[in-house]
């Protein structure tokens, strides 16, 4: 019995010695989506006010047209959303220290986020540790470790994938146009705005009808007010509004806990949820991604529910007369 457990001891070292080397030495396909986040943070870091920041999801980064939200209200725009993969806690808390007093964010969390506690996922946390060259770590919690470690051996075989296909073909391969649509850090426009899925055609809704019913997660909801109240306290205000998504999304994935845990909070939605749901005609390959006519409608639905919003009309008040927020 112990020489078993000495051998299986010796298989399970070996077996994540390969693994962490390969993550480690292996290097990542140079096209890859996760890398518009280092274009995002150098958004944070450079863009002047005043500014509007949208937080959130890949509903934000494939939904929204922000030239023409800049253009309507008058504020610099910067496209945070990326991929719900990463979960909301990672991009919300490195987010802080670009944060200049009198920014508002604009937080669209997917509604995923409040019953899972808004961690990430074992399919997308390895690459994105990859591409932004581990400098997060330091934020991460047990649950995040947990997957990021089970997600591993599978970013493994992804890059070696990627690999093989650059040495045999002797470049980076990137999508044409006549390709089905290819997730790629090259389809963001300098918002931070996903802008090459519009020319596609539409993917059949294939989501599940079923209803959540369970309350939010208690210690995302501690996090998300304790994280809000931590941006005020660096002289942001923070608006809640909810996510562009279509109807049958929506129908499913909403519910009154949300609202509830919210008001908890002190920081509500501040239009009605099902106004920011479109037709499901409105979409382009998932639930939470639209197509072109259904960002056109969305982002007439964000300059409505922001126009007249006093957080944002003191910041252009401010901004007109020179003086501070």
């Amino acid at each position: 019995m112990k020489r078993f457990i000495i051998k299986t001891l010796v298989l399970v070292a070996v077996f994540v010695g390969i693994n962490l080397l390969l993550f480690l030495a292996v290097p990542k396909d140079k096209t890859d989506y996760l890398y518009e986040y280092n274009h995002k943070t150098n958004l944070l870091d450079t863009v002047p006010q005043p500014r509007i920041i949208f937080m959130g999801g890949s509903s934000i980064a494939f939904n929204n047209d922000s030239r023409t939200i800049r253009d309507s209200l008058g504020c610099n725009i910067i496209n945070c959303g990326l991929h719900a993969g990463i979960g909301i806690r990672i991009p919300f808390e490195d987010g802080l220290q670009y944060i200049r007093k009198g920014d508002i964010v604009v937080l669209q969390i997917e509604y995923a986020n409040y019953f899972s506690g808004g961690n990430g996922e074992p399919e997308t946390l390895p690459a994105f540790m990859s591409v932004t060259g581990w400098r997060i770590w330091k934020s991460f919690n047990a649950n995040q470790w947990k997957k990021l470690i089970q997600g591993i051996p599978r970013e493994n075989i992804t890059n070696l994938i990627h690999l093989a296909r650059r040495t045999l073909k002797g470049s980076q391969e990137k999508p044409s146009q006549n390709q089905s649509f290819v997730y790629t850090k090259e389809g963001f426009n300098e918002f931070g705005d996903e802008v090459s899925h519009l020319d596609y055609p539409n993917l059949k809704y294939l989501g599940s009808g079923k209803k959540i019913g369970r309350a939010a997660n208690e210690d995302f909801i501690e996090w998300l007010g304790q994280t809000i109240g931590r941006y005020e306290m660096a002289g942001a205000q923070v608006i809640m509004l909810p996510p562009a998504c279509i109807m049958s999304s929506f129908n499913k994935n909403y519910n009154d806990h949300i609202k509830d845990a919210l008001a908890k909070i002190k920081h509500p939605y501040i239009v009605e949820p099902s106004s920011m749901a479109l037709p499901d005609s409105c979409m382009f390959n998932t639930e939470y991604h639209l197509n072109r006519e259904g960002v056109r409608q969305n982002t007439q639905n964000i300059i409505r529910a922001l126009k007249n919003n006093s957080a944002i009309q003191a910041l252009k008040a401010a901004e007109e007369t020179n003086s501070p927020v």
